[in-house]
């Protein structure tokens, strides 16, 4: 009886939130078929697993060069260091390959480009990272949900929240979301919110 008021007295309210979700979910599913079209973004590898890095969008199609190198030898770790940072056992039992360069880098939603230099007259080597700007417009398929313990109205609440991204212009990320608010020690019914909308990550 009580949804049936809510619904009555607030019909227009919620149709009209309906048929926003509905347009975001829309625009969302063609942008990310356009998207798609020309770009078939990478699955995200496993914790862990060493593949071969994508080159930067720079040198992507510029063709290398041969360079004579004045120096007698190339500055290199120990073979021991293959193993330490897990590559291919095919690179490790590879006695002609060896690691000139191993960087961490924080995680970070800007897209980082890592470019390492040699010095042909010294044999060492150099990285550099550089953190490039936030695309301006690009498909956003993180979601994430939580579960939070507060204070609504003056009476202790459990907040249970679910947020799906759908595309991102720089730092703006639209997408949908959904909280259900449960009071605690109390009869009073759980409060709900579906919507769609968007947000700033820092």
């Amino acid at each position: 009886m009580q949804l049936a008021k809510v619904w009555k007295e607030n019909a227009t309210l919620i149709k009209g939130a309906i048929v926003v979700i509905a347009c975001m979910v829309i625009i969302g599913l063609i942008f990310s078929s356009i998207m798609q079209g020309y770009k078939v973004p990478q699955p995200t590898p496993p914790v862990g697993l060493n593949i071969v890095a994508t080159p930067a969008p720079e040198v992507k199609k510029v063709a290398v060069v041969d360079k004579p190198i004045k120096a007698k030898a190339v500055k290199v770790y120990p073979a021991t260091v293959k193993k330490s940072i897990k590559l291919p056992e095919a690179i490790q039992d590879n006695p002609a390959l060896d690691v000139i360069a191993s960087n961490q880098v924080p995680a970070d939603d800007h897209p980082q480009t890592i470019t390492t230099l040699i010095n042909t007259d010294t044999g060492e080597s150099q990285t550099f990272v550089k953190r490039d700007p936030l695309p301006w417009l690009a498909l956003d398929s993180r979601g994430e949900a939580g579960l939070y313990m507060g204070i609504k109205n003056g009476q202790p609440a459990a907040r249970l929240e679910v947020k799906q991204g759908m595309f991102q212009v720089k730092a703006l990320h639209f997408g949908v979301v959904g909280t259900v608010d449960q009071p605690i020690n109390s009869t009073i019914d759980p409060d709900y919110f579906v919507g769609a909308g968007v947000w700033a990550r820092w």
